[in-house]
């Protein structure tokens, strides 16, 4: 299937209203890629995305994949009971690759292994990646030869559920990335005893990306009585690197705030800030770009159509993802039973925003109530030193 580049030619699947296509700034115009009867996450590489579409005959998700000419095409692969858990990434050949999980619970993260997949052919065959040490594995994120992943840890609960590591393809070994936990000083229990009851969390990874050997993530994690979401950088062997962070506050009607779809690209870290709050930073919620070599950070000046207040409904985007020098991204329509739109615009403009400072003050700061977390090895790993 072609770009859609009108609203009637993409309707197909959904039903009831949809609600009307974003404004942009300029001459510039969103096209509808496709719309699906429910919602789903999207990854992108170069001018290459993926995302899942819903296929009520087999009752399963399929796999589709937007090409760098435009075109959109199911693979042919078996589909999933869950939205695929999919990265994109370049592969040795040079060519593009993806990388998701199959699990006995897709929701539960249960007996999970790693399946890579050529996406410039229909016809490509998944692969199962031969990571060593076992467990189930998910979340993860493809660079060439390597793999990102977590690993779920069956008896870690809230303090230690996952491990993070890296695996080149081969290799007999695992590189260990280590994890922030909470870990608030006694002055900072004492003045917030409810800290005492989430010491030690790691909280859950809610998305990984990976560059190189570089991967960032989105942390969230309970803090006290209320949540927490940070935005990481980090290299095996390495402290990671807090980028931005975000608490939910007394803002919990508008759901968890946190950092959908982080993507490095070049030497930017991408990620849309859902849920900020106003007055705090730079506003309200947007699709922002961190670089990683200076101080800079951006914001794109785009209208995505979603509503993000009272009275609205809440939290209709799903995820943002740089494609080629634009954006694809998922919205949910106005109302939920109406499924959801895969939009894409060719070009966006950026302005300036302050880089967030984080720096140490009262109550849990990034860097003091936070600590490493050493991740369990199995045999057969061990930890690599540069």
């Amino acid at each position: 299937m072609g770009l859609m580049c009108t609203l009637a030619a993409a309707t197909a699947g959904a039903t009831g209203e949809l609600s009307p296509l974003p404004n942009q700034p300029g001459s510039l115009q969103a096209h509808v890629l496709e719309t699906i009867t429910h919602p789903t996450s999207v990854s992108s590489y170069g001018g290459w995305a993926a995302w899942s579409r819903y296929d009520s005959t087999h009752r399963a998700y399929q796999l589709m994949v937007r090409n760098a000419s435009g075109d959109v095409t199911a693979m042919g692969i078996p589909g999933s009971p869950q939205p695929f858990e999919v990265s994109l990434g370049p592969l040795p050949s040079h060519g593009i690759g993806a990388v998701y999980p199959r699990c006995a619970n897709a929701v539960r993260h249960q007996r999970c292994s790693l399946e890579q997949l050529a996406i410039e052919s229909t016809g490509s065959r998944e692969k199962r990646l031969a990571v060593p040490g076992g467990g189930s594995l998910f979340r993860p994120a493809l660079w060439k030869g390597t793999v990102a992943f977590l690993r779920a840890v069956p008896k870690g609960g809230e303090g230690h559920p996952v491990e993070m590591f890296e695996w080149t393809s081969g290799s007999k070994h695992l590189r260990a990335l280590a994890l922030a936990h909470n870990s608030p000083s006694a002055s900072e229990v004492k003045d917030q005893p409810e800290l005492r009851d989430t010491e030690g969390y790691v909280g859950e990874i809610a998305a990984l990306a990976l560059n190189g050997t570089q991967v960032a993530y989105t942390r969230v994690v309970p803090l006290g009585e209320w949540d927490r979401s940070d935005l990481w950088v980090q290299r095996p062997e390495r402290k990671p690197k807090l980028i931005d962070r975000i608490d939910t506050g007394g803002g919990a009607a508008f759901g968890t705030r946190t950092y959908l779809t982080p993507t490095i690209a070049g030497s930017w870290l991408y990620a849309y800030r859902q849920y900020h709050e106003e007055g705090v930073g730079d506003g309200g919620p947007a699709w922002v770009r961190y670089s990683l070599t200076t101080n800079v950070a951006q914001q794109a000046q785009v209208n995505f159509g979603n509503r993000e207040g009272f009275g609205e409904n809440e939290g209709p985007l799903d995820a943002a993802a740089p494609l080629g020098a634009g954006v694809i991204w998922t919205l949910q329509n106005s109302r939920s039973e109406d499924g959801a739109r895969v939009l894409s615009l060719a070009s966006v403009k950026w302005k300036p925003i302050r880089r967030p400072r984080h720096r140490d003050r009262a109550g849990p700061s990034a860097t003091k109530a936070l600590k490493l977390a050493p991740p369990l090895l199995l045999a057969g790993e061990r930890r690599h030193r540069r």
